[in-house]
Parts: C-alpha cells; sequence; structure tokens
C-alpha cells in the first residue's frame, strides 16, 4: 500500500519528464554561460593604490588636526567670574563653555574643583588640563553700608553679601542690543538678544557646530523651538559672516561624516559614496544632480570643497 502510494507519487508523465529535462538543461546552459561571457568582454584592471594612498594621507591629517584641537592653553582663573572670551581663548568646546555660564546665570556657585568637573561635557580629558589652574575665592566679598544717626550719634553697620551670580550678562531689556554675528558669537552674546533664551541659544550654536556655520540668517529657522513669529523678532539682529563657514571635502568624505551632516543624511550619503565610487572624484557641486535635488544641492554648495 504505501509503495503504491509513493510510486505514484514520483511517477511522471512524458510531458513532465520532458519539461524537467528542459528546465536543467536551461539552468545549465545559463550557468555556463555565464562564465563565458568573461571570455568575450574581459573586465578592466584598475589601479586604486593611489586614491587609496590619498586618503591614507587625508585620514592622517584628519586624525593629527582633531588630537590637535584637544590640547587647550589653560591660565590661571576663576570660575566663578572668567567671562565667555576668556573660556574660548584657553580652548574649552562650545558647549561646555555654555554649561558653565548657564550654572553661573542660574545661581550656581564652584566652590571646589568637584563642581567644575561635574560640568556636564567636561570630560577628564578636559578637566585634567585646566585642574592646576582652577583658582578659588575664599568668602563672600561684603562691601560696609554706613549709616549716621543725627540723634543717637552712632554708627551702624550692615554687610550685604554679593551673590556670584550678580557677574552673569542681564539681558538688555531697555535698548535694542548691537547685531550679533551668528557664526562666532557664544551663547553669553545670543541670550543679549530678546527672545532668545539659555535653551535656545543652546541649540543655535549645537546647530550651528553641526552644520559647519551658517551662510544665512533664515537656517536658524532650522533650530528646534525657533517659531516663525520669534524668528521675525529675533533676526533682524542677526547678522552672519559667511566667511567662517567651515567646509569639508566631498572626495574624502566617510559615510559617518556625510551621514551626520543636516543636508545630507545617511541615505544620500551612501549615494554619494557609490557615485564616487562608478565615476571618480567629484570636480564640482553639479556632478551630485544625480543624488540630489536643485533644491538640495543649493543648501549643501556652500559646505562643499572638492580640492586637495
Amino acid at each position: 500500500m504505501i509503495n503504491r502510494w509513493i510510486t505514484e507519487l514520483l511517477a511522471f508523465s512524458h510531458k513532465e519528464r520532458s519539461g524537467i529535462i528542459g528546465l536543467l538543461l536551461i539552468i545549465i546552459i545559463l550557468i555556463f554561460g555565464g562564465k563565458l561571457i568573461s571570455f568575450f568582454y574581459p573586465q578592466e584592471n584598475y589601479d586604486f593604490s593611489k586614491w587609496d594612498d590619498e586618503i591614507s594621507l587625508y585620514l592622517k591629517n584628519q586624525e593629527s588636526t582633531s588630537t590637535h584641537r584637544k590640547l587647550l592653553t589653560p591660565f590661571p582663573f576663576n570660575p566663578n567670574t572668567i567671562d565667555s572670551m576668556s573660556l574660548v581663548q584657553i580652548g574649552l568646546p562650545d558647549k561646555v563653555i555654555a554649561n558653565l555660564l548657564r550654572y553661573r546665570e542660574r545661581g550656581g556657585y564652584f566652590r571646589d574643583k568637584k563642581g567644575v568637573q561635574k560640568i556636564f561635557g567636561m570630560t577628564s580629558e578636559y578637566f585634567n588640563q585646566i585642574d592646576s589652574f582652577l583658582l578659588f575665592t575664599a568668602g563672600a566679598v561684603r562691601s560696609n553700608n554706613v549709616s549716621l544717626s543725627n540723634d543717637q550719634n552712632k554708627f551702624s553697620t550692615t554687610f550685604k553679601q554679593e551673590s556670584p551670580s550678580h557677574t552673569s550678562v542681564k539681558k538688555r531689556e531697555n535698548s535694542d542690543p548691537s547685531p550679533v554675528e551668528l557664526n562666532s558669537a557664544d551663547s553669553i552674546a545670543l541670550v543679549q538678544i530678546r527672545g532668545i533664551g539659555p535653551v535656545l541659544a543652546s541649540r543655535i550654536i549645537r546647530y550651528r557646530n553641526i552644520l559647519g556655520g551658517y551662510y544665512a540668517v533664515s537656517q536658524i529657522k532650522e533650530v528646534y523651538g525657533l517659531r516663525d513669529e520669534n524668528f521675525l523678532t529675533v533676526s533682524k539682529y542677526l547678522v552672519v559672516n559667511p566667511s567662517l563657514i567651515k567646509t569639508f571635502n566631498l572626495n574624502f568624505s566617510t559615510l559617518d561624516q556625510l551621514g551626520h551632516h543636516p543636508y545630507i543624511g545617511y541615505r544620500s550619503g551612501r549615494k554619494m559614496l557609490r557615485l564616487r565610487d562608478t565615476r571618480g572624484r567629484f570636480g564640482s557641486a553639479d556632478d551630485l544632480s544625480p543624488v540630489l535635488n536643485s533644491d538640495s544641492l543649493r543648501r549643501l554648495a556652500p559646505y562643499l570643497r572638492f580640492s586637495q
């Protein structure tokens, strides 16, 4: 019974056997045909050694530049009184400077080195370089306010403690601030403009660092949290110096570098790399037209560099 069932299951008619044999012949022809094509159309061999050497040299230069930026130039300073420009001269990152100043603006006071070390973004590498240069005052500053009583002819002295937060820069409410240059301004300069608080100032600087700088004031519309009506208020107090933009060489950029740029992303970055591998070096922004539309290319063009 079982043998009969198996025999019927595996039995094929004459047409079925012919179809199976024909299918096997087609598969064999395709397999050997693919191998024979290489004899008629030999593949060209490309020498990428020079290209690889240039990429290695570029990455090595980028690594040395990045290492150099980590070296600070500290000098003795009090974290409770130092201004933003002095912090920039030391070489601390913008995010560390913004967090330190924001802490002071909210009434914070550094009593020892541990407080400075807890600032968000203050890595051990940065702190070790400024550790021996930190100075702290031993007490609050007191000012004597002496008043004379005509009736009793006695002196009474009152002491008023000066809060460290008095050293913070306050927003000018009664006078219009002078124009602020977006690509060089720190958070202290930005918060002087009515409509920009510490959080928004930090976001504007963070987005500037990701972009590589602003070439137009209208770009801050892309900053999260900035409403259209708020933009109309603050934009008249902002100017831009496009020469401060940081460009990048598209011919040597990696997928990680392209993917992190707001105007590219990983999807378009992969397309760019495939296009570069296929056609070779990019000579101008127009070479990216197969990957980006005209609007995206116009926004991205100021950040691109193609020469060595």
